[in-house]
């Protein structure tokens, strides 16, 4: 059987080890995955529950990455990774995101195996693009908006596979929920608190649709949960206690289950300037959830206007305001919208089609 290695660099579980954790679930008995990751945390003590084998790598640090400060994380961490990969002999090392891809290079070299790097942001690593380049023997972006960066960044288009993310078939609804008597008509933004996520954007028009319904309210569902943006988190903290809507504005942290909150949720708004990929729009439409989202990146592949969702400009406010007021005053529209955002996602966006295409892709690399 195929050892594969998956290698995260967070402990905590955010989008990118969701989408790990459901690789685990749908090839565990097709291949032989361990994990290397941070020794404490949520993620490994959700991987030991799967009874999946992990191996400890240490703590992220509270600064970022890039500081000089984390030169010694990085110098023990790749060591530490070495040793791993020495120990468990696997056939692949599967960094799950860039930042893991540094610390794989090495390992992967040192213990002459193969290297896959998922690429599931679109960050200017233009040094960290050319190492995984030379060094890795795919690259697997989560859309073709990520795709195209990886190409302006000089990674060799003929190591690139893209593959979207997929969710798990067990959440989807088997019948459309009865919102008919549901009051107040709730909106709300779901993702982690980085600027690049825009939730100001949201807020800002969520004041402007309280005008006309003054009933509506707002749910602000996320969380700092890497602590790496402390100032922006501080700063949307600040806008929405200051804001005139403030008592129709639920902030309710970060959800590490959001299968009652879903409930709650009548429409979801996502606000992402050059979003990667969107996972979160794909678990609003496996709940039968309309969706609004800004056209920049990857939410344009998953969402055919007007269809099975509907894009805004990225930034106009005004047009975010006028489409939220419109989904909720225009039953028939929500509901259509709703039922065909389910038909779109678990047709083409299922934890089992993404596991298929990426044991495919560990086949092609050990046959080249």
């Amino acid at each position: 059987m195929t050892r594969i290695l998956l290698v995260n660099m967070e402990s905590r579980i955010g989008g990118a080890e969701r989408s790990m954790l459901l690789l685990i679930k749908h090839l565990h008995h097709q291949v032989d995955i361990s994990v290397a990751c941070p020794g404490t945390g949520p993620l490994s003590a959700e991987l030991s529950s799967i009874q999946t084998d992990t191996y400890k790598l240490p703590q992220p640090p509270k600064h970022r990455y890039r500081s000089l400060l984390s030169l010694g994380y990085w110098l023990k961490t790749i060591c530490r990774l070495i040793r791993i990969s020495l120990k468990t002999r696997p056939d692949i090392i599967h960094a799950n995101s860039f930042y893991a891809g540094i610390a794989s290079v090495a390992a992967a070299a040192v213990t002459g195996r193969k290297l896959i790097v998922h690429a599931r942001d679109t960050a200017n690593l233009k040094f960290v693009s050319k190492i995984c380049n030379c060094f890795s023997n795919k690259v697997i972006p989560v859309s073709r908006f990520v795709e195209n960066a990886l190409i302006e960044n000089g990674i060799n288009p003929d190591k690139i596979e893209v593959v979207y993310n997929g969710i798990d078939s067990s959440s989807c609804r088997t019948a459309k929920p009865d919102r008919s008597s549901k009051l107040p008509f709730v909106f709300a933004n779901v993702g982690q608190f980085v600027p690049w996520k825009n939730q100001i954007t949201f807020l800002q028009a969520a004041a402007l649709v309280s005008r006309n319904m003054p009933e509506a309210r707002f749910m602000l569902i996320g969380d700092d949960i890497f602590e790496h943006n402390r100032d922006y988190k501080n700063s949307l903290l600040e806008h929405v206690k200051n804001s005139p809507i403030a008592s129709k504005i639920e902030f309710t942290g970060w959800q590490e289950n959001m299968e009652e909150v879903w409930q709650e949720i009548d429409c979801l708004v996502h606000t992402a300037s050059k979003e990667p990929f969107g996972r979160v729009i794909i678990e609003a439409m496996v709940h039968k959830i309309p969706v609004i989202a800004t056209d920049s990146g990857g939410p344009g592949e998953i969402i055919r206007n007007g269809k099975t969702g509907i894009l805004v400009k990225d930034g106009d406010i005004e047009g975010l305001s006028e489409t939220m007021l419109k989904v909720a005053v225009d039953k028939e529209l929500a509901a259509g919208l709703a039922d065909a955002g389910y038909e779109q996602a678990v047709s083409n966006f299922t934890a089992d089609r993404t596991a298929s295409l990426i044991k495919q892709i560990y086949e092609q690399v050990l046959t080249s």
